[in-house]
């Protein structure tokens, strides 16, 4: 997924009226865009697909003739049937996209779709973040069950967050209080370090230490004893991410009066030898400005 927000990296997106310049099929407006509980058109222009597939090209061929566009979302949420924000309805769902879903013509074969992320999916910030906007764009019948296919290719709008070039290691919310439910997230997939690259289920870890504001620190394990505590077991959430929830006061077990100043995390392997057994960089969670 990402540094900053590639959204279509640094396109311009220039409008008058139903004209449209742009170096991507897909751009936000505002663009860029990095906060989801604020509104974005999501903006698509079908002239820029690939053209060469035969499922773009019947889907520019309904487009032409008049049909009505409607996107398809599965991430970073998918509405199961039955649900007002279905992605197909009836029997045939692909055959039968909902009026929910419906985009605007722009002219032009450009199409937008406008929402607020976390309204529309009915997730929080960071799982959006986390996942981005996965869609394609169909007409209401999308052929299939026998049928050749219409649409567009997967589209991907990204969002991260605004002004930060994102470590392979991370977390959400980035300056929680002590009883917030906190997610330090690894990115394996981004990962540069080849000892750390390609990492499986059950074998990957994350040391945590804890500095109070007295100073005194609090370790649930060290370093060679990481790999023994089932506590610090980062799981498996796709696409190369491990992470892991805590709660910080509880985690460490707080006593009463207690507070915390930063969480220092290393990731690592489930048996730790050597510095190729770890990422690079530590990562710091600041709690200080709650203090």
């Amino acid at each position: 997924m990402r540094t900053i927000i590639h959204f279509i990296g640094a396109c311009c997106l220039l409008f008058t009226g139903a004209n449209f310049a742009m170096a991507q099929a897909v751009v936000p407006d505002p663009n860029p865009y990095n906060d989801p509980n604020s509104e974005v058109k999501i903006i698509v222009d079908l002239n820029l697909l690939d053209q060469n597939l035969s499922h773009t090209q019947l889907l520019i061929e309904a487009a032409t003739n008049g049909e009505d566009m409607f996107i398809w979302t599965w991430s970073p949420f998918e509405f199961p049937a039955g649900s007002p924000k279905v992605n197909g309805e009836g029997a045939q769902p692909w055959k039968n996209s909902n009026e929910v879903l419906k985009m605007t013509s722009e002219g032009g074969l450009v199409y937008s779709y406008t929402m607020i992320p976390v309204e529309f999916y009915e997730v929080d910030a960071a799982t959006v973040f986390e996942n981005d906007i996965k869609f394609l764009v169909k007409p209401k019948d999308g052929g299939g069950y026998g049928d050749p296919d219409v649409k567009s290719e997967d589209l991907t709008l990204e969002i991260n967050p605004p002004n930060v070039a994102r470590s392979v290691v991370y977390g959400f919310p980035s300056a929680p209080l002590q009883d917030d439910i906190f997610r330090i997230v690894y990115d394996n997939y981004r990962e540069d370090k080849p000892s750390m690259q390609n990492l499986q289920a059950g074998n990957v870890y994350v040391y945590l230490e804890a500095t109070l504001t007295d100073s005194t620190t609090i370790v649930p394990s060290t370093f060679f004893q990481v790999g023994n505590n089932p506590n610090l077991e980062m799981k498996v959430a796709g696409n190369g991410i491990f992470e892991l929830v805590i709660i910080p006061e509880l985690f460490f077990n707080l006593q009463s009066g207690q507070k915390i100043n930063s969480i220092k995390s290393i990731v690592m392997k489930k048996q730790f030898l050597s510095g190729a057994d770890r990422v690079d960089d530590d990562y710091i969670i600041d709690l200080s400005c709650w203090n």
